[in-house]
């Protein structure tokens, strides 16, 4: 199985050339960011020969379906979804979300929806039950939102977390905590807890794929900027180079996938 890595333009400074030659210049496999006009994609894609994933908002129906036709258009090799608001009731969240999976299935391409907070599969429970009801839903796992809004490794979700791991098929590869969605380093030797945990999932994703004979599996190393990522009180500077822990990422989870 062949492991691809893309970079979300998260965080990054520059011209849009500028941020793919950097992206092109370390080995990603591609980019991602949210849904552009389908001639640009194009045209960056081809001078920086990169592939595109996109990014879509789960807004009405009309306006995914438009937004994912724009995708194809680009030469999207994938898209994930930003879906719902956590203050949706469940049938109202199994309605809307239904809608769109039926819509997500035309495309020749995978439609991921992304475990976030503050979205409707913002916690495992809840997440479970839209899975169980919806057979052709599918999972961006972003597990550092869960962490966080569960104030816990997901100790006690053991269930809700294997149907997750089950129903993935891309991986936003960064590291949250009990009281957030990031650790300020992963590299350091105080998140190394943290980071077992997480790569244990991210293994326990890659075996899903063997599983089920899946030819690539994707993810990105999606760390953020500031506030995202943790600042000196005083002077407001960023505890890390972000650029440097993304690619840290990359390379790591990478070797480790395709060991």
């Amino acid at each position: 199985m062949e492991i691809k890595v893309y970079k979300t333009t998260w965080g990054m400074p520059g011209t849009p050339d500028e941020v793919l030659a950097k992206i092109k210049g370390v080995g990603y496999d591609g980019w991602k960011d949210w849904i552009k006009p389908h001639f640009e994609v194009r045209a960056l894609a081809s001078r920086h020969g990169l592939e595109y994933m996109a990014m879509v908002n789960g807004g009405t129906p009309d306006q995914f379906r438009r937004d994912l036709d724009e995708a194809q258009d680009a030469g999207a090799v994938g898209c994930t979804v930003h879906v719902g608001r956590a203050n949706m009731s469940y049938e109202e969240g199994l309605d809307h979300l239904g809608t769109l999976v039926e819509i997500a299935k035309t495309l020749p391409f995978s439609v991921n929806f992304e475990t976030h907070r503050g979205r409707l599969l913002y916690e495992p429970l809840s997440t479970a039950r839209y899975l169980k009801e919806l057979p052709d839903l599918w999972l961006c796992a972003d597990l550092s939102h869960w962490t966080v809004v569960t104030e816990s490794m997901l100790q006690g979700f053991g269930p809700a977390l294997e149907l997750a791991i089950r129903r993935t098929r891309h991986v936003h590869t960064r590291v949250g905590h009990e009281e957030g969605p990031q650790v300020p380093d992963p590299r350091v030797a105080q998140w190394q807890s943290h980071v077992n945990v997480f790569e244990g999932w991210w293994d326990q994703i890659k075996a899903a794929h063997v599983e089920r004979r899946e030819k690539v599996m994707t993810f990105d190393p999606e760390y953020g900027p500031p506030n995202y990522m943790w600042t000196h009180p005083a002077s407001g500077d960023p505890v890390a180079d972000l650029w440097d822990v993304c690619l840290w990422t990359k390379d790591r989870v990478k070797a480790r996938l395709s060991g």
